[in-house]
């Protein structure tokens, strides 16, 4: 709450993953609610749902959406028929929870069956948390990938144990990574075997199986 621009982003890296046609979104986390309501003005969507669990910033959330719902998406079920949503968002959201493999056979459930669900998930295999770890200075941090309030961590083989065991189908979409002339120099010096060391989160698109 210390952090004006915490909850105000635009998730364009996100959003260029939700399918064209979308026209009920569900966005998890949705903070102020910028990112969903960006994509109901720019992409086409009907109908755009928020769940947040900060109350304040779920009211302001409220002045964009359609529906907030506020509260812990590990306690509530929200009020919505099998396969409402054709896409589903969860950015920076499933590394907070305590059971993300319950949340996301919940969220299944509300997805149609060519719907998708659209993740953005840290990486804790960054150079800077190895490094951090091999040095014996493994320390939360205020944000980023050792945020104080991450409960979980993943890699990108847990990221894809997690939704697999989960009932979808995953594909890694894309990845945010640091950059600068330290990684390029790494990158270089190592002919390329450095760079899944580079990734901070990586950008996951899921589907449910039938």
């Amino acid at each position: 709450m210390n952090d004006p621009n915490y909850y105000s982003l635009i998730r364009r890296d996100v959003l260029q993953h939700v399918p064209a046609g979308t026209k009920r979104l569900l966005d998890v986390g949705c903070g102020a609610g910028l990112t969903a309501h960006y994509a109901k003005h720019t992409l086409g969507v009907e109908e755009a749902i928020g769940v947040e669990y900060v109350e304040p910033v779920a009211r302001r959330a409220s002045e964009y959406l359609d529906a907030v719902h506020i509260g812990d998406i590990e306690q509530m079920e929200l009020p919505y028929p099998d396969g409402y949503f054709d896409c589903i968002l969860c950015a920076d959201v499933l590394e907070h929870l305590r059971d993300p493999w319950e949340v996301l056979r919940k969220l299944r459930r509300l997805l149609s069956p060519a719907g998708v669900l659209v993740a953005s998930i840290p990486n804790i295999g960054h150079l800077s948390v190895l490094a951090k770890i091999i040095f014996d200075r493994f320390e939360y941090e205020p944000s980023g990938i050792l945020d104080r309030t991450h409960l979980r961590f993943f890699t990108r083989h847990t990221i894809k144990q997690m939704f697999t065991s989960t009932g979808y189908t995953v594909h890694f979409a894309g990845a945010n990574r640091s950059r600068g002339w330290k990684f390029f120099l790494l990158n270089v010096a190592t002919l390329g075997l450095a760079r899944p060391f580079s990734i901070v989160q990586y950008l996951v698109v899921a589907r449910p199986v039938s």
